[in-house]
């Protein structure tokens, strides 16, 4: 990777089929005179302005005796520290087919031009500067992104505010390793360059902000990935009919026949700029049918890993055994009963009904048949989530951040405990060091190719 600033790349921005427009990006030191080989009109201009869009015919240069005109397009160039990747950088926008892109990236090589490999625009942005690590991963969650709310925290991490929080911690730690590394050397003269008392209040201080930004991981994970919520209960009790209400389409088959869900069933819905991914399941029961049986494991599997686990009760029927001894099993994922079919039974009847549910479960009266159910069973779930309420913050939403502020963190705490139990100074800096080189890491400060790959592995081409 390290030699790739030395080459100019192409790729094709836009994603890959039949669109009005497709934007064909260029990159390195002769993205512009790669370019002017092909779009002719650019060639007698003495001077290209950064930022100005340029109407021209564009030819292939494959054959240049046959002088063949593939478009008309309109070309953007982006001065070296002005772009993107903060090299010279030209965009092409073309009409969206297939043919004519195609052609234009041939030629594009044929003129000294390599096709870009994923996510080598970020990378250049990464290694040029423009960019840190955090930001760089921010680029591919804002493509990912399938809502407001993760469109949301992705821009936020792309502006900046959560690498603000990270290097507020590394300038803290870089100070405390420096006076201690200070004392270590001063200690024969008996100099205290600094008091221990003073290094663990602002060791604690560090402390308290990662666990601050440590706990946005799972409200940051849940509202980049969406929510994702099982339906699980006996057949017939009408989970299919609440998870097409849920969706607002007809995603599952309704039958009035036991049974007729034999496989989990997905979907996705936004409500209040949140994502659900909501499963439909096989209903719970005893059966000799293999297939069935399989779709009933699955059930629990699914109930398993889901981030809430709503079990659906009909109000009508007084067997929900098999439910009630799965929600007792499940018991550490956060659960709703929705007492579906609510408009069979008169209202009289649902304190009955509630008896025979732990008071300290959340439950809700439903029906697939009135569309406020709808509202009110996501309101219920997104309530369950915990707090979501993180989206004007610097949160993080990426495992391999979690990752390296939480080992950062137990390194500090040990540095702390060591202080305490004054402990030579050397241990000290020892743990410091890592806790140190752990934050760099987060914006790449320190970094190694497995660090790279893992994290440009996932970016299209283009970007």
């Amino acid at each position: 990777m390290w030699n790739r600033n030395e080459q100019t790349i192409c790729a094709i921005s836009t994603p890959q089929g039949v669109g009005g427009i497709a934007v064909i990006r260029i990159s390195g030191k002769e993205a512009l005179a790669a370019c002017k080989r092909l779009a002719k009109s650019l060639s007698p201009l003495k001077k290209i302005v950064p930022r100005h869009a340029y109407l021209s015919e564009i030819f292939t240069v494959i054959d240049p005796g046959s002088d063949y005109k593939i478009d008309d397009v309109l070309i953007t160039y982006f001065a070296e520290g002005r772009s993107f990747t903060g090299e010279e950088v030209v965009e092409i926008s073309c009409h969206g087919s297939q043919f004519i892109t195609q052609k234009i990236l041939e030629s594009l090589i044929q003129s000294g031009c390599r096709m870009a490999n994923k996510g080598e625009f970020t990378f250049r942005a990464f290694m040029n500067g423009k960019l840190d690590l955090v930001q760089a991963e921010s680029v591919l969650a804002l493509i990912e992104s399938q809502s407001q709310a993760s469109a949301k925290i992705a821009l936020r991490q792309l502006a900046g505010h959560v690498s603000k929080q990270f290097a507020e911690q590394i300038s803290e730690l870089t100070w405390c390793l420096a006076h201690i590394e200070a004392s270590i050397d001063f200690s024969e003269q008996g100099i205290e360059v600094v008091n221990n008392n003073d290094l663990i209040k602002k060791l604690k201080n560090v402390m308290l902000n990662l666990q601050k930004i440590i706990a946005s991981y799972k409200s940051g994970k849940i509202i980049k990935e969406g929510i994702k919520v099982a339906l699980i209960g006996e057949p017939n009790v009408g989970k299919s009919s609440l998870l097409n209400l849920l969706l607002q389409q007809d995603r599952a088959i309704v039958t009035p026949i036991a049974g007729t869900t034999r496989d989990a069933i997905e979907g996705d819905t936004v409500f209040e700029g949140i994502k659900f991914s909501i499963c439909d399941t096989a209903g719970l029961r005893e059966t000799q049918d293999l297939i069935e049986s399989i779709g009933i494991s699955k059930s629990k599997f699914e109930a398993s890993t889901a981030d809430i686990v709503c079990f659906v009760l009909d109000c009508s029927e007084k067997n929900w055994t098999n439910s009630l001894m799965l929600a007792a099993e499940q018991n550490k994922t956060k659960q709703i009963f929705l007492l579906n079919k609510a408009d069979t039974i008169e209202a009289a009847q649902r304190a009955e009904l509630i008896k025979k549910i732990d008071s300290r479960n959340t439950l809700l009266f439903t029906s697939a048949l009135q569309p406020e159910t709808r509202r009110a069973v996501l309101l219920l779930i997104k309530a369950s989530v915990g707090n979501l309420e993180y989206l004007n913050e610097a949160i993080i939403s990426s495992a391999r951040q979690h990752e390296q502020a939480s080992y950062s963190l137990e390194m500090i705490a040990n540095s702390v405990q060591e202080l305490e139990q004054n402990i030579g100074a050397e241990f000290v800096a020892l743990h410091l060091k890592e806790a140190l080189v752990s934050l760099q890491k987060i914006l790449g400060q320190v970094f190694d190719d497995q660090i790279l790959d893992r994290i440009f592995k996932d970016f299209c081409l283009g970007k």
